[in-house]
């Protein structure tokens, strides 16, 4: 991500060659966790060495990790640097707790609980890897779709086009063999748009969406729209 297609720069070149040395150690401690879940110590010392090596670089660029085109304080843990607050008031409103029939004894709704967060990372949760399930579902002939936003850096488009070129399941050799090739996606008034990079076979398909951050549906909505019709309805992406 330090290589964008919006000439961003996040780290120097020194920073880019430590943190591909550090993630050597970061994969070494990861893989220890995954083999002991529940040893707190293993888990979080992997966690903190992972953040501190991994994480923090990025920080310093002061940059959105959910959209790289946005400025963002990362000095002060108070900033808030994408849509939470107005979802969070949304969500907190009285009008919308009586709508969604909330229980009045309900506490107040937000994004996530830190204490939660940390109880699960401590038990491994973090370090967990999860592609087995995604294979098995392949497998099974269910129908799988990844995508990701071009200015996402938390969930990065070139990671998740890593892994889902190194997936094991019965059409890997296929899918690896497919062409990347433009996503082009129909829009509501009509006519088409270069959205993006398209690798698909079978059932398996991954998609990088152009001008989007995390939220992709938030940042593209047209896209957004066409990408999950096509996938619901079965059609090619």
């Amino acid at each position: 991500m330090n290589h964008n297609r919006y000439n961003i720069t996040l780290l120097s070149d020194a920073e880019e060659q430590q943190m591909k040395t550090d993630s050597a150690e970061v994969i070494r401690m990861t893989r220890e966790c995954q083999a002991q879940p529940y040893n707190e110590v293993i888990c979080m010392s992997g966690i903190l060495y992972w953040h501190d090596k991994l994480i923090v670089p990025f920080n310093s660029a002061n940059r959105n990790n959910y959209d790289i085109r946005q400025w963002c304080n990362n000095s002060d843990p108070t900033a808030t640097c994408d849509v939470t607050p107005t979802i969070t008031a949304y969500l907190n409103s009285p009008e919308v707790r009586k709508y969604l029939n909330v229980d009045e004894r309900a506490s107040a709704w937000q994004e996530d609980n830190n204490d939660v967060e940390m109880t699960f990372a401590a038990d491994g949760d973090w370090a967990i890897s999860q592609h087995e399930f995604i294979a098995d579902m392949l497998d099974d002939g269910l129908r799988v779709l990844i995508y990701a936003g071009d200015a996402d850096l938390m969930c990065n488009w070139i990671g998740n086009r890593a892994w889902t070129l190194e997936l094991d399941w019965r059409g890997k050799d296929g899918y690896n063999a497919a062409e990347e090739r433009v996503f082009v996606a129909l829009l509501p008034e009509g006519g088409g748009i270069d959205a993006g990079v398209v690798r698909s076979f079978d059932i398996f398909a991954f998609v990088r969406v152009h001008y989007a951050g995390h939220m992709v549906p938030m940042d593209q909505p047209a896209v957004s729209l066409d990408l999950i019709n096509k996938f619901f309805l079965n059609k090619e992406l």
